[in-house]
């Protein structure tokens, strides 16, 4: 009975990770901000990237435009950069394509 309750327990643990795989926390020095025609927001290149909104690239990061905190969101990120301070983003999800940047934290 034992044997059940330990395989029963690791297939929920992966299943946990599976359904929460599409999000992740990234955290590093901003590296280049772009302005890419075709894209509704300002992609971004960090430190330490990884594709955490399941979306098949790790190359960029995305702030989308509809973000209900766009202009505060983007002026820490471009502070960030200019200062090379660290941040760090809650991804999750994808957006055109793009893991998207959900919740931004500075720590300095």
């Amino acid at each position: 009975m034992k044997q059940y309750s330990l395989v029963f327990s690791l297939f929920i643990i992966l299943l946990s990770n599976n359904l929460f795989a599409d999000q992740g926390y990234s955290t590093g020095k901003v590296e280049q901000l772009r302005w890419y025609e075709g894209h509704k927001g300002l992609l971004v290149v960090q430190e330490n990237m990884a594709d955490y909104g399941q979306c098949g690239r790790a190359d960029y990061y995305i702030l989308d435009d509809q973000h209900d905190y766009f202009k505060e969101i983007y002026s820490l990120i471009l502070t960030s950069h200019i200062s090379y301070w660290p941040l760090t983003f809650e991804v999750e999800g994808c957006f055109q394509g793009i893991s998207r940047i959900k919740h931004i934290t500075s720590n300095k």
